[in-house]
């Protein structure tokens, strides 16, 4: 019971004096200032109308008027302490009313800066001193030395706690902000040195083997004993080899710099990497048409790289899942909007069983919704499949 009773009245006194014991909210803390401050004043008028029918105040407006001046100093108990230690230390003097003077004692420990311990022991003395000046001759009060304790030093005491109270909180404070920080900062090492750790394997693995790909069907392409059409094939591969390692060094880029200031931010001529990825495929077998609107100049690099996605796609999945169909590829432009369409008929052929992990339709209609576009992928009219996005028209013209 001792110990709840002790958390009950430090409750009690906090809510009081408007510690809450964490960080200050302003609002908040000025209300409890006028709240304080008419409750001083109203605890005052009580106090001053019991005495003053007993006779014990000789002057019961200017007393009611200097405890209320008291209260009213108590707004500034945070920010001027000072003020309200010097007005209600005064107002003692006609007024045995010691609400104010016990807020003023505990705002000057607690919010006080300099020579604050001083203030409190000139309020102890001046009022020691000045207390029965104003009581009627004759009067038999209680001893000075309790109503010193109990209305000056008792409250600074406790505003001194709570002061260092404020100071271990806000080390607290300071300590778990900095606690977060660091795991955050390690967080944050710890995903590129795992990003640095997958750039180094595919740089290693995958492009090694690109590489050599490329030279292998270079070499192929420029042996003049081969077919012509071993040749065709061979050109085909190298610069299908060479476009995916210059697609996992852009991937390797945004792996180790994933700010992007090394990032590709050149201008793509989608007809024209459009051209090649017709040609690569027609060299597999497949039936392919390939058109662009002429003139339609570079896109942005992100645009453009997008384009490049959705054609890979749409070419993918007739390959896929309509071998043996004739596939349209048509790239133009008009009323603000680019627009692709990979239209393939229906398949022919035994339909190729593959592994698919689902990803590439979702994956590209979340990509053209950031950027504000759409896309469309359904049966065609003919029983083919027919792949259609449009995005915003921010080509970069000459």
């Amino acid at each position: 019971m001792p110990g709840r009773a002790g958390q009950l009245l430090e409750r009690g006194l906090r809510t009081l004096t408007g510690e809450s014991g964490g960080a200050p909210d302003p609002v908040r803390a000025r209300r409890t200032d006028i709240c304080l401050a008419l409750l001083c004043g109203l605890l005052t008028t009580l106090n001053l109308h019991d005495v003053h029918r007993f006779g014990l105040v000789s002057d019961y407006p200017t007393s009611l008027a200097a405890g209320w001046l008291a209260a009213a100093s108590l707004l500034w108990r945070r920010s001027r302490p000072w003020l309200p230690a010097l007005v209600a230390t005064a107002a003692t003097v006609v007024s045995d009313d010691r609400g104010p003077l016990v807020f003023a004692a505990y705002a000057l420990a607690a919010y006080g800066r300099a020579h604050r311990w001083g203030g409190v022991l000139l309020m102890a003395v001046a009022y020691a001193a000045t207390r029965d000046l104003f009581l009627p001759l004759g009067y038999a009060g209680r001893d000075p030395a309790s109503f010193v304790l109990g209305s000056v030093l008792v409250p600074a005491l406790y505003g001194e706690t709570v002061r260092r109270n404020r100071r271990v909180m806000a080390a607290l404070r300071e300590r778990a902000r900095q606690a977060h920080a660091a795991v955050d900062q390690a967080a944050d090492l710890a995903v590129v040195q795992e990003r640095t750790r997958l750039a180094q394997r595919t740089h290693d693995g995958l492009g090694h083997r690109l590489t050599a790909l490329t030279m292998q069907a270079a070499a192929l392409r420029l042996d003049a004993g081969a077919d012509p059409r071993v040749r065709e094939g061979a050109a085909a591969v190298e610069e299908s080899a060479r476009a995916a390692m210059a697609e996992v060094r852009e991937v390797l880029d945004m792996l180790t710099d994933p700010a992007g200031s090394r990032s590709h931010t050149s201008p793509v001529d989608v007809g024209r990497f459009l051209g090649s990825l017709a040609r690569n495929m027609r060299a597999t077998g497949m039936e392919i048409t390939h058109h662009t609107q002429p003139g339609l100049g570079a896109f942005p690099a992100a645009d453009g790289r997008l384009l490049l996605r959705i054609a890979r796609e749409g070419l993918t999945n007739a390959a896929k899942y309509a071998p043996g169909s004739a596939v349209r590829m048509n790239l133009y432009t008009g009323d603000g909007e680019v627009r692709l369409d990979v239209v393939n008929t229906a398949p022919e052929g035994e339909r190729i069983v593959l592994d698919s992990g689902g990803m590439g339709i979702p994956g590209l209609r979340a990509a053209l919704a950031e950027v504000g576009g759409r896309l469309r992928s359904g049966p065609g009219r003919d029983g083919g499949h027919m792949l259609a996005a449009t995005l915003p028209d921010r080509r970069v013209l000459a």
